[in-house]
């Protein structure tokens, strides 16, 4: 059996996709799955003014999700969030 510690996940996702949001948050949890993760609690922040802009826009929408996952999965999930374009910022933080 794998070793899974938790962690926070904050995602800044992008203004533009406020119609599609669903699809976005669907998207980053299967990332979080496929990778041997298990959800337990998301949140959708809502859209907030960024301190400053990224990729040229000064609003985001932020979403949070608390998941366990085996620490080794974790590096592997933050550069599909990179990659991932409706996504601006990710960060993920280990919890406890």
């Amino acid at each position: 059996m794998e070793k899974t510690k938790s962690y926070s996940g904050l995602f800044i996702i992008n203004p533009d996709k406020e119609e599609a949001i669903d699809e976005v948050k669907g998207k980053i949890t299967s990332i979080i799955t496929e990778n041997s993760g298990k959800i337990a609690k998301e949140s959708l922040m809502g859209k907030r003014q960024l301190a400053y802009p990224i990729q040229k826009k000064q609003t985001g929408i932020y979403y949070e999700v608390t998941f366990s996952a085996p620490p080794e999965k974790v590096a592997a999930m933050s550069r599909q969030f990179r990659i991932y374009t409706d996504v601006m910022r990710a960060l993920i933080d280990k919890q406890g």
